[in-house]
């Protein structure tokens, strides 16, 4: 005969087992959620240092950034004050050389000829070698122009200003490379 007893005393072993079964799949899910967290959270901080890294260099750029844009204000300032005094020279030197009577006298055509080349080849090495406009076939004659005591007088002053504006430029790059190598350090 059934009894009460005896279903009890069957089910306690299936019962046994389930709860088993139940824990050790419970374990098997907290074990597999503590893998996974391990491994968002050293992502975590992979990425957390990425970050401070790159705010690092982020940082380091602006600041380039902003003494670069000091330097070439600076520099341009100069430059501007060099333009004027060198463009009040100038008139000042017109006024002084309309007076002179040997004014008009031209250069011996050898030196300005040379001047002229030098120039040109000064010119034509700072632009850039971009031919596509060039007229290959062009048979125009070049005018041949002399060069006055006074005009070499003229040039004189914004040769120097422009060598002057050149220093202060390349001062800036000075500064600007040696606050780079300093940061480096």
């Amino acid at each position: 005969m059934i009894t009460l007893e005896n279903i009890k005393a069957a089910w306690r072993p299936i019962l046994l087992v389930v709860v088993v079964t139940i824990i050790a799949v419970l374990c098997v899910l907290l074990a597999n959620s503590r893998a996974y967290f391990a491994t968002v959270q050293s992502d975590n901080n992979v990425l957390r240092n990425d970050n401070a890294l790159q705010g690092q260099v982020i940082a380091t750029q602006a600041f380039n950034f902003n003494r670069f844009n000091q330097v070439a204000e600076h520099a341009s300032s100069l430059n501007s004050l060099i333009d004027v005094s060198t463009d009040k020279t100038i008139i000042e030197y017109r006024e002084i050389l309309k007076r002179e009577k040997t004014c008009d006298l031209p250069v011996p055509a050898d030196v300005a000829g040379g001047l002229l080349d030098y120039a040109n080849s000064l010119r034509t090495s700072a632009m850039h070698t971009d031919s596509g406009n060039a007229d290959a076939a062009s048979d125009s004659a070049t005018s041949t122009s002399s060069l006055t005591y006074c005009q070499a007088v003229l040039w004189i002053k914004p040769l120097l200003a422009a060598i002057d504006k050149a220093n202060n430029q390349l001062s800036g790059i000075r500064e600007i490379e040696k606050s780079r190598s300093s940061q480096g350090d």
